[in-house]
């Protein structure tokens, strides 16, 4: 068995590049790492580029078993993921589209439907993955099977990475509080470096599941033939 195929491989990743990111916030000035870090700049460019070569080789990757449907969700997913990257959530009056008061404020209504055709898919996507993986997933995270690992660690990253881009914020807002330089630059690098994992996650799922069906598909292959 290949490190690729180690069910500890990705939750290993992700805790290796978690601490490698704080070697570099104890080493690095405060005000190069911020500007490293912040919107537009390389780290974030490099998120964006991952993406998209993680949706060409999800679109040319022979996986079998798995259904145009599912790499569509996927892609729907990824595209999701980099149209927040890019802060394409705040297109409309530059408010982002996910927060409450989006929707509860004064905002017109035509601007609220814009918002809303722009997350169905989204929704659809994420409503098609639990409906149909959620029970297999749980099922091959306890046969430890090392892309379902993978799935779990890139879904746990995702809630990671929003609790930390929200932490700093949330205490401005609600305490008046600033944060000092040296706390904004050890949060934003391990959310961006966290967030740049991301991609590479879902590439590397892929790459995975395509190893333990390359001779015959897994026990619990990842999309059976049905007529959903």
């Amino acid at each position: 068995m290949s490190l690729l195929d180690l069910p500890r491989f990705s939750p290993g990743f992700v805790l290796v590049v978690s601490l490698l990111t704080f070697m570099l916030w104890c080493v690095m000035p405060v005000a190069p790492l911020i500007h490293l870090v912040e919107e537009g700049q390389l780290v974030e460019n490099l998120t964006l580029v991952a993406c998209a070569i993680t949706l060409l080789c999800l679109l040319v990757l022979p996986l079998k078993g798995v259904r145009w449907s599912t790499r569509l969700a996927v892609w729907i997913a990824l595209l999701a993921m980099m149209a927040r990257e890019a802060d394409l959530h705040k297109y409309i009056d530059h408010m982002s589209m996910l927060k409450l008061r989006f929707w509860t404020g004064p905002m017109p209504a035509l601007d609220k439907l814009y918002a809303l055709l722009s997350l169905a898919p989204i929704a659809i996507a994420c409503l098609y993955f639990l409906i149909r993986y959620s029970r297999p997933l749980l099922r091959d995270i306890t046969a430890r099977k090392s892309y379902a690992i993978t799935i779990a660690t890139f879904m746990a990253l995702i809630f990671i990475t929003n609790v930390l881009d929200r932490s700093l914020g949330e205490f401005k807002e609600t305490l008046g509080w600033h944060a000092p330089l040296w706390l904004v630059a050890l949060q934003t690098s391990q959310e961006e470096f966290l967030e740049l994992l991301l991609p590479v996650l879902a590439l590397t799922a892929a790459l995975q599941y395509r190893r333990q069906t390359r001779t015959a598909l897994a026990d619990y292959p990842l999309d059976m033939p049905s007529r959903v």
